[in-house]
């Protein structure tokens, strides 16, 4: 290797990236471009940046190019596109969808990335390489970021109403923190959270239900379905309570109508992930300045304050995709510089949070104003919520589950709670179609569960 070639492949602390990566060949003729998926959200675009720098310094022949594909639109997009023989070179996804791909055999292994980027060594503490995306001891996937959804708080209300400490809280505490603001504070509401058909609403009632103990498949029991359990009862009865603390068009929020609520000062408390502070600073200031994170309230049995957390990394489609060597090199550049993870988290803050130590730790992202004006927010959003971080295909991190990335996006725990919230269905018998549901799920795809 040149010299030149040595120190362009240089990453943190000096370790060159190319050991057990093979060299990217130079192209000939004009330039290929290989599509990049993202989420939506500026980050992908940045990390896009960093490739293309790579690519510019390596193989001018090749440009990366991002395109925003919604939560719950890979997996159809992606088998589209696979049928079409046309696959994307690299797919930025939550873990779940990661599982489920991997055990479809779509996957190339990325272990040579992951040794070129010590990310064993680099991961923020609580978080291993299976979680963001291995099947059957192979790893499928490079971290990039984690965003748990927790308890966004305006403290001066409850300050204001005496309602005590919401790092203390239980659930109990907590619902009646909602009942009372509802109450007493005119026009505003005690709590928010998605409970339209939507996969926003997947993730907010899924938090209860691995608080209360329950779990949709369990992993460690041959992906058995034990959605109907005393747990997932508790979960029902516990949001059926905050109802009333709710907006009443709570029943069709997703995503983006939880932050405008909160964002607008029309509710006291929501659940949410690091972008409702982000929209606060940018839009309300006064009410930013007011804004606390809180892990989610503990169980009173339990203790559990599970959160659904975003574990996301980068896959790499396998089939039928000609930039597999040159997609790994860049990945590895861009993930070994700390300079372009910065930007990258920095890029929508707090809601992409670092998963590299060196990262988390580094000047300039300590430099980011929120350090100044919501420290422990931010350590909470970051480091506190990390031991209680899962997902519907990491249960109470019971083990993986590719049963998970089937369901992502179907939307069957949102619509179980709507036959109850809706359809006035008693919690017991809404439970028990959706384990109706989550059992078909887990027939159809027993066959990938074997491979």
């Amino acid at each position: 290797m040149s010299t030149s070639r040595r120190h362009l492949m240089q990453g943190v602390g000096g370790i060159a990236l190319t050991s057990g990566l093979a060299a990217p060949a130079l192209a000939q003729g004009g330039v290929r471009v290989a599509r990049v998926w993202g989420e939506p959200g500026p980050y992908g675009g940045v990390f896009v940046q960093g490739m293309n720098e790579w690519a510019q310094r390596n193989n001018a022949n090749i440009r990366f190019e991002v395109e925003q594909i919604p939560w719950d639109g890979v997996t159809v997009k992606l088998t589209t596109d696979l049928a079409a023989r046309r696959p994307p070179a690299l797919i930025s996804v939550e873990s779940p969808i990661a599982y489920q791909l991997a055990a479809e055999e779509l996957l190339e292994p990325v272990e040579d990335v992951n040794r070129a980027i010590r990310a064993q060594e680099r991961l923020v503490d609580g978080f291993t390489l299976e979680q963001f995306g291995a099947w059957k001891g192979v790893q499928y996937a490079v971290p990039v970021h984690h965003q748990p959804c927790l308890l966004v708080v305006q403290k001066d209300v409850i300050d204001e109403l005496g309602l005590g400490d919401p790092a203390t809280w239980n659930w109990d505490q907590f619902a009646n923190a909602a009942r009372t603001i509802a109450e007493r504070k005119p026009g505003m509401s005690g709590y928010t959270m998605a409970l339209g058909r939507n996969l926003c609403a997947d993730y907010h009632i899924t938090q209860f239900i691995w608080q209360a103990g329950g779990l949709t498949w369990d992993a460690r029991d041959n992906f058995r379905t034990v959605f109907d359990s005393a747990g997932t009862l508790e979960a029902f009865e516990m949001i059926r309570r905050l109802q009333p603390a709710m907006p009443r068009s709570a029943v069709e929020f997703s995503f983006l109508q939880v932050v405008d609520q909160h964002v607008a000062g029309r509710t006291a408390m929501s659940a949410y992930w690091g972008r409702t502070m982000g929209r606060a600073a940018e839009e309300t200031p006064a009410l930013f300045n007011n804004m606390e994170y809180y892990l989610n309230p503990a169980h009173p049995r339990t203790g559990g304050r599970w959160s659904w957390t975003d574990i996301n990394g980068w896959i790499i489609p396998r089939r039928d995709n000609p930039f597999i060597r040159e997609t790994k090199e860049a990945v590895a550049y861009v993930s070994n510089s700390v300079d372009w993870m910065v930007r990258y988290s920095q890029s929508l803050m707090p809601n992409v949070g670092p998963v590299f130590k060196d990262v988390a730790s580094a000047p300039a992202m300590l430099a980011h104003p929120f350090y100044q004006s919501k420290r422990r927010s931010l350590d909470v959003i970051f480091k506190d919520s990390v031991p209680h971080a899962c997902n519907t295909g990491l249960e109470q991190k019971r083990g993986v589950n590719p049963l998970a990335g089937v369901a992502h996006g179907r939307s069957v725990w949102a619509q179980a709670v709507q036959r109850m919230l809706l359809n006035n269905e008693a919690p017991k018998t809404a439970i028990e179609w959706g384990q109706r549901q989550f059992e078909g799920i887990r027939r159809d795809n027993a066959r990938m569960l074997a491979r």
